[in-house]
């Protein structure tokens, strides 16, 4: 047995015992070895109440996952939450507020457990607790009925509510909204809990996300097929060519929220541009020169749409100035084909700056293809009328 004042070596981390250079042994077994006895092995109470509380959350933080990740609507997310945030943590009620970026205000957006009286008592702007949240932190109140000042105390202590808990809803440094759960009886969290819940709320606000950016790609991918049907429905309405191209003009601006749009068809010889059509332009902007030596024009003529997101400071535009007069801050040039053959360019102006996503610029080149046609067809009407008078005259 080591004498008092012997030094054994002990791994600080694993607690072996160094018998030689380089050989290790557990602890229990050094003992038994030297000695004390034979060692059982078993838990302590509170080691067993931490092993068990740690299933626990990984099984309840699995449930919740489960029952939130499956669904992409919006309105089941967030009920899904609610409801399973109420069931998981065996409280009260739950419930989601999301921040409206417009107003910077936490607007309910969905609850369980809770009366429509107390969800509507009003604004929480006032709430000490939901600014922590906002600012990334999970905050409780222990019990809001003892405290004679809190926001809310008398709405709290007729609806039955001691403790609540704020939790963000955070993706990535942003936060959403935050998550609420209210208890009968006064509950101390622990930092295990906090933990646990805001992982839940980590969780959830990845959901809220997830579904978002599916409704807003939903609801994009309709209003892309509107715009579609009714531009194609007007050009198609009519064979004579001014009024394609007139069409054309203003319908686009119309649907798409632009300021203005232009037409210009290549020449006889397929070399110049001929200013055919155009809305929302003055007459001195329009008669500002020629654009055949653009750049961007000239990329466009190579069958390439080209997106400019600051006229004023982008050298493939040659007459920035005017530009900047009439009020125009962004611009897509698109080419337009009809039969497989480049006939001419369509121009899209906006008087806000705007970023032409690769999908916007892919729905408005399959635009131009169908205005396109429109022309092609109108044009080819038009010569064989032109056709039948000349004959007539014969």
């Amino acid at each position: 047995m080591a004498g008092e004042k012997d030094l054994i070596p002990i791994c600080s981390w694993c607690k072996k015992i160094r018998l030689e250079e380089d050989r290790w042994e557990g602890i229990d077994q050094y003992l038994t070895d030297i000695g004390f006895g034979v060692f059982t092995h078993s838990m302590c109470p509170d080691c067993a109440e931490k092993i068990f509380e740690k299933r626990i959350y990984l099984e309840s933080y699995q449930n919740i996952c489960k029952a939130i990740s499956p669904s992409l609507s919006l309105e089941e997310v967030l009920d899904l939450i609610v409801t399973n945030a109420v069931n998981v943590m065996n409280v009260k009620a739950s419930m989601v507020r999301l921040l409206n970026k417009l107003t910077n205000k936490l607007e309910v957006a969905a609850y369980h457990g809770l009366s429509e009286e107390y969800v509507n008592k009003g604004p929480v702007d006032s709430d000490a607790s939901v600014d922590d949240a906002l600012s990334g932190k999970a905050v409780s109140i222990y019990d809001i009925q003892s405290d004679p000042g809190a926001p809310y105390r008398e709405e709290a202590v007729r609806e039955g509510i001691r403790s609540i808990l704020s939790v963000p809803l955070r993706i990535h440094d942003e936060v959403i909204g935050v998550l609420r759960m209210y208890t009968i009886e006064p509950v101390k969290y622990t930092g295990d809990d906090l933990k646990f819940i805001t992982a839940i709320a980590e969780q959830a606000a990845i959901a809220i996300n997830n579904a978002r950016l599916f409704e807003r790609t939903v609801s994009r991918e309709k209003e892309y097929l509107r715009v579609f049907q009714e531009v194609t429905r007007a050009v198609s309405s009519t064979l004579n060519l001014e009024e394609v191209l007139d069409l054309i003009v203003t319908k686009l601006p119309d649907v798409m929220g632009l300021k203005a749009a232009t037409i210009r068809l290549l020449d006889e010889t397929g070399k110049k541009l001929k200013l055919v059509a155009a809305h929302g332009l003055s007459e001195e902007y329009l008669g500002r020169g020629p654009v055949d030596s653009e750049a961007n024009v000239k990329e466009a003529l190579q069958l390439k749409p080209v997106a400019i997101h600051d006229v004023a400071n982008d050298d493939r535009v040659n007459y920035r100035k005017e530009a900047v007069r009439e009020g125009i801050k962004s611009m897509l040039t698109l080419p337009i084909i009809a039969r497989g053959n480049l006939i001419g360019i369509m121009r899209l102006l906006t008087d806000k700056p705007r970023h032409f996503t690769d999908e916007e610029i892919r729905f408005t080149t399959s635009l131009a293809e169908v205005c396109g046609t429109a022309i092609d067809n109108a044009t080819l009407y038009k010569e064989l009328i032109s056709k039948n008078i000349s004959q007539k005259d014969c």
